[in-house]
């Protein structure tokens, strides 16, 4: 019985041992993102005259938080492939899908002949309750199609594969990521909304075969080759090119 009960406290002291390591681990990386953040700006590229017009909206994802150079953001990528676009980007960092509602607004009357939503990252990370999503989700999507006949969404990957978190931490944000996928998926559908998947399951994703290339110093924001992984699924699952290309 002694042995038992030495057995359990042993276990037990690992365990904390193991959990205490990984917060201060995730404790160090988050710091690191916001250093990342406060370093980030949006990438815009202002053309007269311009042939097609872009409006770029989101969090983090959207301003290219932990990219080497804003112009390796998403936003940076479309100026460079499609040189006579203006591309506008009023994406902020740690916005959550009800903030984009202002970053649309700030727009002003203006329209565009694409709007690109980048958002959900934070929402998930922050565990917001997925019909508060889905609310946000129908609204946002409803302005946007109100300034542009073509909104493309680019959902948040799973963000539990991120380097940054641990079990059984990964596993919550890996089933939220899941769930958020999912409702997203069907108000695009319903909305008439292109949807753009990044999401994948743990062993399925290339970019943890080698994660010091795919993400930030943070781990968890992705790197500049990160973000042209993105865009290449962008280009592959949407209409950006077809709409951009004839220029």
């Amino acid at each position: 019985m002694q042995k038992v009960k030495r057995f359990f406290m042993i276990l037990t002291l690992a365990v904390a041992g193991v959990f205490l390591v990984s917060a201060v681990l995730l404790g160090v990386r988050l710091y690191q993102g916001v250093k990342l953040a406060g370093q980030s700006q949006p990438f815009s590229a202002l053309k007269d005259p311009a042939h097609r017009r872009v409006l770029v909206v989101g969090d983090d994802t959207g301003v290219g938080t932990g990219a080497l150079d804003p112009v390796d953001s998403i936003a940076g990528r479309i100026a460079r492939d499609f040189p006579r676009t203006e591309v506008i980007n009023r994406s902020t960092n740690g916005a959550f899908i009800r903030d984009v509602m202002e970053q649309l607004s700030s727009a002003g009357e203006k329209r565009f002949d694409v709007i690109l939503i980048q958002a959900g990252s934070i929402d998930i990370l922050a565990l917001k309750d997925p019909d508060e999503i889905r609310a946000a989700l129908s609204r946002l999507f409803h302005a946007a199609l109100g300034m542009s006949p073509r909104v493309i969404f680019m959902g948040a990957g799973n963000i539990g594969i991120a380097p940054a978190f641990f079990p059984p931490v990964s596993w919550m944000y890996t089933e939220r990521a899941r769930e958020v996928r999912e409702l997203s998926i069907l108000q695009c559908r319903q909305n008439g909304v292109e949807y753009v998947d990044l999401f994948r399951e743990r062993g399925r994703d290339s970019v943890n075969e080698d994660p010091e290339r795919f993400f930030a110093a943070d781990r968890l924001h992705p790197a500049s080759d990160g973000y042209a992984l993105w865009y290449r699924e962008l280009v592959k699952q949407s209409s950006l090119a077809e709409i951009l290309g004839a220029q």
